[in-house]
């Protein structure tokens, strides 16, 4: 044995006596993160982190290795920090919303027993999930009258979360008014956009005025705090009981069999299910499409949805968004063509379509 092969075989027994005490002090965590989460203390704690990094150095006998020293210990307690939010995340669901939003209300159905965290937007929702402050995230995706969320199919281009399923909830749409109110006293509607999109027909025999907000539930919540028989929600009807309302109509939306798409969102792609799909943008040439469409159909594979989408800073670009049907762990020779002839591809994984009950 030479004397590089020599340092080579010292180096692998330190590398294994590191990871013995790796996972030595990553058990240590866990014990530091349930003792935080009992008593309602934050991760980071900037105080100890300086106390440390001046403790350890002390240990380094040799000035020429302290720099590097300090690196590593820096980068170790930002592994130990993202572990410790991972673990604090653990079974919590994100949504966008307050209680009484759909989302929340698949949330409910889909995780019953899990804590849920609502926020006031869909990027917030990605954002909780990509800093592991939440295990998943419900995002709604398409209707079957108001069509793509494309806020949501951007975010899924942009953030590095996969879908782990989808859900598809029957949306029933009411109009929601202050106790006493009638319909001939409403003169104005409070609502997410698709819902008002939804039942725009219902609205225009109405004749009322329509204010878009952030989301159903919020609107009921601002009806029952404005306490006002001239303004009214469009909302599930159980927000009528969360938020102290009357049903003054039922089935207000266009389309009897009016369906939401939930997407069950989180950090790592799953490789089993009955579909899968992928975002990606295409080269800009003649035919490229086509060639993707034929490469699909080639092995075998059924595209069930195609959809297009603007790319930001690139006028009249688009990216797709792509779902096929079958199994994605026999589709790789078809993902490696498809990647040939795009510029960017992002499988987003496979999962099993669950429909409501």
């Amino acid at each position: 044995m030479n004397k590089l092969e020599q340092a080579r075989a010292q180096i692998d027994a330190i590398d294994r006596e590191m990871a013995k005490l790796y996972e030595a002090r990553l058990d240590a965590v866990k014990d530091v993160i349930a003792y935080k989460i009992e008593n309602d203390l934050p991760i980071l704690d900037s105080g100890r982190e300086q106390v440390v990094m001046e403790k350890n150095l002390q240990f380094i006998q040799n000035p020429d290795y302290k720099e590097y020293y300090a690196s590593f210990i820096k980068f170790i307690m930002k592994e130990s920090k993202a572990y410790q939010r991972t673990l604090q995340s653990h079974d919590k669901v994100g949504y966008c919303g307050v209680e009484g939003a759909f989302g929340h209300m698949v949330s409910e159905k889909l995780f019953p027993s899990n804590p849920k965290v609502g926020v006031s937007s869909f990027e917030e929702v990605f954002q909780m999930v990509v800093h592991s402050d939440v295990q998943y995230g419900v995002i709604p995706f398409e209707n079957t009258n108001s069509g793509l969320v494309g806020e949501v199919l951007d975010l899924l281009m942009e953030y590095p979360v996969y879908i782990q399923s989808i859900y598809d909830q029957k949306i029933e749409q009411c109009l929601l008014g202050v106790p006493g109110s009638t319909l001939k006293d409403v003169e104005w509607v409070y609502s997410k956009d698709q819902a008002l999109s939804q039942s725009k027909e219902f609205l225009k025999e109405l004749n009322v005025q329509t204010v878009a907000y952030p989301n159903t539930a919020m609107a009921a919540q601002y009806i029952s705090a404005q306490k006002d028989v001239h303004k009214a929600a469009i909302g599930a009807k159980e927000n009528a009981e969360l938020y102290g309302l009357k049903v003054l109509a039922t089935n207000i939306q266009e389309n009897a069999t009016n369906t939401t798409r939930f997407l069950v969102i989180g950090l790592k792609p799953q490789m089993q299910g009955n579909r899968f799909s992928m975002v990606l943008s295409v080269k800009h040439e003649s035919g490229a499409l086509a060639k993707i469409i034929d490469c699909i159909a080639k092995n075998g594979l059924n595209m069930e949805s195609i959809q297009s989408r603007p790319m930001k800073n690139k006028p009249f670009e688009y990216f797709f968004f792509v779902e096929i049907e079958g199994d994605m762990s026999k589709a790789n020779d078809c993902i490696e063509q498809i990647q040939s002839v795009c510029e960017s591809v992002k499988v987003l994984g496979a999962y099993t379509l669950k429909e409501e009950k």
